[in-house]
């Protein structure tokens, strides 16, 4: 092979044939945001019907919903496995359906817009998990010692 023959080839090369088209690209860029968006309100309705339907019966290190007061006796055990599973179940459920609406809307932005939306989405639904996490700690931690034992309430002063 000559040279020139070579240079011919080399000029008639488009590398820019070799990747895919951007609309497909950026098709599948909007695809994954709503994947990312409902996932995690997905995974905390799992969790929560988890704990509510399938919790393990005694404190363990394995499996469940831990916490410090929560793992003190099986009574303290049950009543954190049903209080996460039930706040962790409705926050699932609202999530899930705000975060279909808003990604239902993906469609009509550009991808900038779906990704800064996305990421916000992410960031609120990380938040209020924490949020949620600390909620439940602190029910359990008001209502049990650390061993467990139920606290005693103390009646109100007659005045």
């Amino acid at each position: 092979m000559k040279i020139e023959d070579f240079k011919g080839l080399m000029d008639a090369f488009d590398p820019a044939a070799l990747l895919p088209e951007l609309d497909s690209i950026m098709g599948v860029l909007e695809f994954a945001m709503e994947i990312a968006v409902l996932a995690g309100p997905v995974v905390l309705l799992v969790l929560g019907l988890l704990y509510l339907f399938a919790a393990p019966k005694e404190a363990n290190y394995y499996l469940g919903y831990r916490c410090f007061f929560g793992m003190g006796s099986v009574e303290a055990w049950r009543f954190t496995q049903r209080l996460a599973g039930v706040v962790w179940s409705a926050l699932g459920i609202v999530l899930t359906v705000i975060m279909a609406i808003i990604s239902t809307g993906f469609d009509s932005k550009d991808t900038a817009q779906v990704i800064g939306t996305a990421m916000s989405c992410i960031l609120w639904e990380a938040v209020l998990a924490a949020v949620s996490a600390v909620a439940i700690n602190t029910i359990v931690a008001l209502n049990f010692d650390a061993d467990g034992e139920l606290r005693k309430k103390e009646p109100a002063a007659s005045k």
